[in-house]
């Protein structure tokens, strides 16, 4: 996955995600580091960069059965690199582009 800094950082699609919003349907892609087994949702809506950072935002997955995994977009978070130009992220796949508004989450830092 590229990132903030041009360079490359290894992930490992894990799953996908199926759901809808406004009865449009929408499928993301989980990522999880080949380090651990941290997964995370990069991705963006049709808010990012308006209202949201332009680089899209990241949901962590909270399991919750055994194939099933909570999809929280209340929890979505803007990257590091949001708010500090030294830090590196991985930039949102164009795979994770949603054709929604996301309204929850947080908000383009000022």
């Amino acid at each position: 996955m590229m990132t903030s800094k041009g360079d490359v950082q290894d992930y490992v699609k894990s799953a996908y995600l199926e759901f809808q919003v406004d009865s449009v349907d929408c499928m993301l892609t989980v990522y999880m580091d080949d380090q651990s087994d941290y997964l995370f949702v990069p991705f963006k809506d049709k808010t990012t960069g308006e209202d949201k950072y332009g680089a899209g935002r990241y949901i962590e997955l909270e399991k919750i059965g055994d194939k099933e995994y909570l999809l929280d977009f209340n929890l979505a978070y803007n990257p590091y690199c949001a708010y500090n130009d030294r830090w590196v992220c991985p930039l949102t796949p164009f795979e994770n582009t949603l054709k929604v508004e996301i309204r929850a989450g947080e908000k383009k830092f000022k």
